[in-house]
């Protein structure tokens, strides 16, 4: 059951922040209105998200939370690959002597700021 108390709080506020808008935007339209404006709509969103988050059901949340892990897992995916595209570029161009998992234990010690191997070159560009 959705808390009744909450869901009234924030329709509360949302018509507050409401009225603010309507009586802000009478102003003339300079720097500082504009802003205050910008932080009403924010504020004003922030409060729709929240009501929408009371009025989700169980399995909705459920659902919701299934594709926000998915994009994020896509989105670590697409970074190491890329990463790994990286580190074999390296291999291939100029060190082809070194395994990849090596190359990629250099690179964390270059990003730690620690000394590497491998030149600060080819970190930067892994094209011949």
């Amino acid at each position: 059951m959705v808390p009744m108390k909450k869901l009234s709080k924030w329709f509360k506020q949302l018509d507050a922040v409401k009225k603010e808008i309507e009586s802000a935007s009478l102003f003339r339209p300079t720097k500082k209105t504009r802003e205050f404006l910008r932080s009403l709509f924010a504020e004003s969103s922030y409060i729709t998200n929240q009501i929408k988050k009371l009025q989700l059901s169980s399995e909705s949340k459920q659902e919701e939370k299934k594709q926000r892990r998915q994009k994020a897992n896509l989105n670590r995916s697409t970074k190491m690959s890329r990463s790994w595209r990286f580190f074999k570029s390296i291999q291939e161009n100029y060190l082809p002597d070194k395994s990849t998992k090596e190359i990629r234990s250099q690179f964390s010690k270059f990003k730690k700021g620690l000394e590497t191997d491998i030149s600060d070159v080819i970190w930067r560009n892994p094209s011949p």
